[in-house]
């Protein structure tokens, strides 16, 4: 990987780091099931603040309101922050209480 250091000491790399984080959203009366990528110093709320009108959702999953029926499956779904009603991160489904 190549870095790059300017003259006031920032870095800048060919490759940038992201977390992934599953998420649950609401979005025009279907719920979608996916991951958003996230900077690592980033919350889901400054991603969804950060000026930008589109989010990138990866592995999505497009389901109808009652959540009993799969409309589709992308790689990726691109959404309009406008669209989406709610969001927040997915339950562990692994984790047992």
């Amino acid at each position: 990987m190549k870095i790059q250091v300017d003259d006031k000491g920032k870095y800048f790399t060919d490759r940038v780091e992201k977390a992934s984080l599953p998420v649950i959203a609401n979005i025009g009366g279907a719920r979608v099931r996916g991951v958003v990528h996230l900077a690592l110093d980033n919350r889901l709320k400054d991603e969804m603040n950060n000026g930008e009108r589109f989010i990138a959702i990866t592995a999505a999953q497009v389901w109808n309101e009652n959540q009993d029926r799969l409309l589709f499956e992308s790689d990726l779904l691109v959404v309009n922050k406008a669209q989406i009603i709610w969001i927040f991160p997915a339950p562990d489904e692994s984790r047992k209480d």
